[in-house]
């Protein structure tokens, strides 16, 4: 038999009386999300999983993508010496001002954001924006390679 306590919270009531949880039991990793059922849905849950449980693994993503921004520098500062103009705007104008001042502000924000997903690895928006941030950069370099060996 039930007491009288355990009767009055029941259903609605008991969830009324519990509203702030001080300690979730589950990681940022695993909350409220369902499984993909795309085989690339699959893939990218399995690499995330992978990123998430490997530190070395999403600190090489990391520095490659760090590398790769490098590298988009440089290709970008001698496609303006051959007379191209920068698409990007923001950094744009940052190179009119000089090489110097875009290649401070470049790293910076790289590696601030390299940082930040360090900071918030164990969550999966951060681990996804990792793999979208390596995946942009390498984009990026074919992209220029192949523009200046048009021009070349």
């Amino acid at each position: 038999m039930e007491s009288a306590a355990q009767c009055s919270l029941r259903g609605r009531d008991r969830r009324q009386t519990r509203r702030f949880v001080f300690r979730e039991r589950r990681s940022g990793f695993e909350r409220r999300w369902t499984r993909r059922r795309t085989p690339f849905g699959e893939a990218l849950d399995a690499s995330l999983v992978y990123l998430r449980d490997h530190r070395r693994a999403l600190v090489a993503v990391l520095a490659l993508a760090n590398l790769l921004s490098l590298l988009d520098l440089w290709l970008t500062s001698i496609a303006l010496r051959l007379g191209v103009a920068e698409a990007n705007p923001f950094m744009g104008y940052f190179f009119e001002a000089s090489a110097t001042q875009a290649a401070v502000v470049k790293c910076g924000l790289v590696v601030g954001a390299s940082l930040g997903i360090w900071a918030l690895r164990r969550y999966r928006p951060a681990l996804m924006t990792a793999l979208f941030f390596f995946a942009v950069y390498s984009a990026v370099v074919l992209y220029e390679i192949v523009g200046l060996a048009r021009l070349t």
